[in-house]
């Protein structure tokens, strides 16, 4: 998935050949039984031409598996051009994977990869379980620094707010405690909502764009801990 990949993050192939990208993956890349993205499709023999990882039997490591690091970047790739929904599809099927202990016959955790049967291969060798949590925190929750200052741009779709109409999450940004509360009282998803209005420490924070917003690294360091209410719609 390496080819799709780094396209898609770099920037080099445009939104309609994103579409295209994606439309492939689901076709030849999706495992129907297991709803997860496998690295190359079956070549059905090993091949040696292609070097060491193409003499796993097929849906072990590197030879097909569903293998974590390269599932998170590709979310992490659709969320940063904009595909939130299908961003969260993909992040998602991990997480589901790995919750569903009875076939991973793991501990929930991330581990490298999960093999043909949808069991959890070394859980001691991956780095994906952080990888998840920024790509879900500076990408679906859209929480980072841009320039030293906070930057906030939700990409949320409406199956997040499914349970409750408000999330909230918590981190440290420049030394300071962020409590960030995004509401969605319709619960719209991505692409039909933009930023009706916003506060921090109850007061409200002028709006030059629908989609984002930008504090200033100065007024958040004013306090310990900053309260910030989002309100989509």
């Amino acid at each position: 998935r390496a080819s799709q990949v780094f396209p898609i993050m770099a920037g080099v192939a445009d939104g309609a050949q994103v579409s295209r990208i994606i439309k492939s993956v689901e076709k030849h890349l999706l495992d129907k039984k297991l709803k997860g993205y496998r690295l190359n499709t079956n070549f059905q023999g090993e091949q040696h031409h292609l070097g060491r990882a193409f003499s796993f039997s097929y849906g072990d490591k590197e030879n097909g598996a569903i293998f974590s690091h390269m599932v998170v970047m590709y979310a992490y790739a659709l969320y940063s051009r904009g595909f939130a929904e299908e961003g969260w599809r993909i992040l998602s099927s991990l997480y589901k994977l790995a919750a569903n202990t009875g076939q991973s016959k793991i501990y929930p955790c991330l581990p490298e990869y999960f093999n043909l049967e949808g069991r959890g291969m070394y859980s001691y060798l991956t780095g994906s379980a952080s990888w998840f949590v920024l790509t879900l925190l500076t990408q679906a929750f859209g929480i980072r620094g841009e320039n030293g200052d906070l930057l906030i741009e939700p990409k949320l779709t409406a199956e997040q707010f499914k349970l409750n109409s408000t999330i909230s999450v918590n981190r440290i940004f420049a030394g300071s405690k962020l409590q960030v509360n995004i509401s969605n009282p319709k619960k719209l998803d991505y692409g039909n909502y933009g930023i009706l209005k916003a506060s921090i420490n109850s007061k409200p924070l002028a709006l030059t764009d629908t989609h984002r917003i930008l504090i200033n690294r100065k007024a958040i360091q004013k306090t310990s801990l900053n309260i910030i209410n989002i309100l989509l719609g």
